[in-house]
């Protein structure tokens, strides 16, 4: 049976109570009021304490998109328990987004200085200029108008310096702890460690001196390397001359950076394969790609080393491994978790393995609560923008002027895609004369709007807002089954970034 915390009148955790009956006589005769609703805590109006011996044990199983947690006494009985659903990976995806759109802001501050050189000395008659930028061996080609002065050479990153991805991941872990200690009495925290080989994993009869032997052993950089397996050659025409590296499964696909997803093209090459929808087929018949395979492992271990000394700094912090993880469950015959849930029960053995007698089976069947983390913060003004649609006879036959990323949906027959004007022109180029043209168009956000995580009180009962739509007028929550009018809801606690559920 799930306990409910409880914390004392000067808030310091207790020992959380298993009697229901006991908490609704408490806030019914007035001894405790209602602290919190999400998660569901108690505090006491009059004085109490907990005894020296007592004490909470918490099991953590860290991961990338899913985090075990579960809370023990000395006997191993379960006081709370929980799933973590983290949104680390959107976090690669927003840095690629936010790199995408300062990209463009410069590119359009560039082509404004452009129009004023131009205007101002027409006489001028530039085109291009040729510059050796710091940490360039060779010299780089730039349009017309000079850039400010290259920076990057001189930036140097602090010492155990994190990658903003794995800095979010390790924030995420120790948020956990912080939150679980404000109702929970934790005394220690079990951790399981692993350290992932790659090479291992790929090559299970490795040797020592083989580790330095990699396929990009001899080459300075992955680009050279690929250049090296072409022999110098284009992918696709054969052409001696490389001057584009293609990723043949996408980056926004979850493309891998290794070199079995990277293709050596000409520029011709490379500027077809972003327009036809052939010689995009084409090359993954010849370089089938590969997605990444060891991203959540490899940021596991950029942040183990660090996370465990914030952890030691929290509370006193014990190391596991997963052998003896595994040995715990199998002990008392639990089941190994699965992608997307059951880590709970992996946090239980974590905690196992330092307790001082476990007395029987655990109560496993469900987690306590699961926690959900939201994004807090947008300050992103505009929400979409259309794509340039090309109709002819009021049918949409077209859309932008070159093929987007992803435009081409592979499940899709032939029949039913939507090309771009580029591909359309060279199929039919006797109708392009007769096509109407719909200009792109933005859908801003509403700066007042609700951020998703938060609380909203419907009709009586309250939820987690999941969704807005109609620009902030309607909500959509967990378990609601339906939108819930926003002016006939109230929201009871704005998003908190981790949220029990």
């Amino acid at each position: 049976m799930p306990s409910i915390p409880v914390i004392s009148k000067d808030g310091h955790p207790l020992m959380p109570c298993h009697h229901y009956g006991r908490v609704k006589r408490w806030l019914k005769q007035g001894k405790a009021v209602v602290r919190s609703r999400w998660p569901f805590v108690v505090q006491l109006c009059y004085d109490a304490e907990m005894e020296p011996s007592e004490g909470a044990l918490l099991g953590l199983d860290p991961g990338r998109t899913n985090i075990g947690l579960c809370a023990i006494d000395k006997q191993g009985r379960v006081l709370f328990s929980a799933d973590c659903l983290t949104r680390n990976k959107d976090v690669p995806k927003l840095m690629g987004n936010r790199a995408a759109h300062r990209g463009a802001s410069r590119s359009g501050e560039r082509k404004a200085r452009q129009r004023i050189e131009a205007k101002l000395h027409p006489e001028s008659k530039v085109t291009e200029t040729w510059r050796k930028l710091p940490g360039c061996k060779k010299f780089v080609r730039c349009k017309v108008i000079r850039n400010s002065k290259a920076r990057f050479s001189n930036r140097k990153r602090p010492e155990g310096w994190l990658t903003p991805t794995a800095n979010q991941l390790l924030e995420t872990h120790l948020n956990l702890m912080r939150k679980l200690q404000k109702f929970l009495p934790v005394q220690g925290i079990a951790v399981e460690i692993n350290r992932f080989d790659f090479a291992r994993i790929e090559n299970p009869g490795i040797r020592n001196w083989e580790y330095q032997k990699g396929r990009l052993a001899g080459y300075s950089t992955r680009n050279e390397a690929v250049d090296a397996r072409q022999e110098g050659r284009c992918l696709l025409c054969g052409r001696p001359q490389i001057d584009e590296h293609h990723h043949a499964v996408w980056k926004s696909e979850d493309g891998s950076e290794s070199i079995d997803n990277i293709a050596g093209l000409c520029a011709k090459c490379h500027e077809k394969v972003h327009d036809s929808v052939e010689m995009q087929a084409k090359l993954r018949a010849k370089l089938k790609g590969q997605a990444k395979k060891y991203g959540a492992l490899s940021v596991l271990n950029q942040i183990m080393p660090k996370l465990l000394k914030e952890l030691n700094a929290i509370l006193p912090t014990y190391v596991t491994t997963g052998y003896e993880t595994a040995q715990t469950r199998r002990e008392y015959g639990l089941p190994k978790s699965s992608a997307s849930s059951g880590h709970y029960v992996d946090a239980w053995c974590i905690a196992a393995t330092q307790a001082d007698a476990v007395k029987g089976m655990p109560e496993l069947d469900e987690p306590t609560m699961h926690v959900r983390q939201f994004r807090r913060h947008d300050r992103a003004i505009i929400k979409a923008q259309t794509e340039r649609t090309y109709l002819l006879d009021g049918k949409v036959v077209a859309k932008n002027r070159h093929l987007r990323t992803g435009q081409v949906d592979p499940r899709k027959p032939a029949d039913k895609q939507v090309y771009s004007l580029a591909e359309y022109r060279r199929q039919f180029p006797g109708n392009v004369g007769s096509l109407k043209v719909r200009e792109s168009s933005r859908r801003r956000n509403n700066r007042n709007r609700i951020m998703p995580g938060a609380v909203f009180e419907y009709q009586g009962k309250q939820y987690v807002l999941r969704a807005n739509q109609s620009n902030g007028t309607r909500y959509y929550g967990f378990g609601c089954g339906t939108y819930a009018l926003a002016k006939k809801s109230k929201i009871v606690l704005h998003n908190t970034g981790l949220v029990f559920m």
